[in-house]
């Protein structure tokens, strides 16, 4: 008896860890595409070093504009919220937002992790 019991509580154990394998799998996979949209998208956008230097400005203050006006919308968003939102990579969604909180318009709420959310400054 106590054999079949060891025996399902491997079988749970290790399913449940292939479950979370497989979600963190297809987490990563969501992030690389995310990250070759943005790649892609800046290509289209973007020409010569002057004009590319000009666009690229132009494309992160667009992009910083339309996230504050997201987190006016809905109150507060997490890093991952912002780069799904917006389909571009969390590191890129992270400088937006740290970018956004040194002007001074918006504030984290939390220390760190995933727990962190950014709210506009009031």
């Amino acid at each position: 008896m106590k054999t079949i019991l060891i025996f399902i509580l491997v079988v749970v154990v290790v399913g449940g860890v292939g479950v979370w394998w497989r979600g963190k799998y297809k987490e990563a996979e969501r992030e690389v595409e995310r990250m070759r949209k943005e790649i892609e998208k800046e290509k289209e956008i973007l020409g010569g070093f002057e004009e590319y230097n000009k666009k690229v400005a132009q494309l992160k203050e667009e992009r910083k504009r339309k996230i504050l006006d997201a987190i006016k919308g809905r109150g507060r968003a997490r890093t991952k919220e912002v780069a799904e939102i917006f389909e571009v990579s969390r590191t890129t969604a992270f400088r937006y937002l740290e970018e956004l909180e040194k002007d001074g318009k918006i504030e984290q709420v939390g220390a760190f992790g995933k727990e962190v959310e950014y709210k506009v400054k009031v």
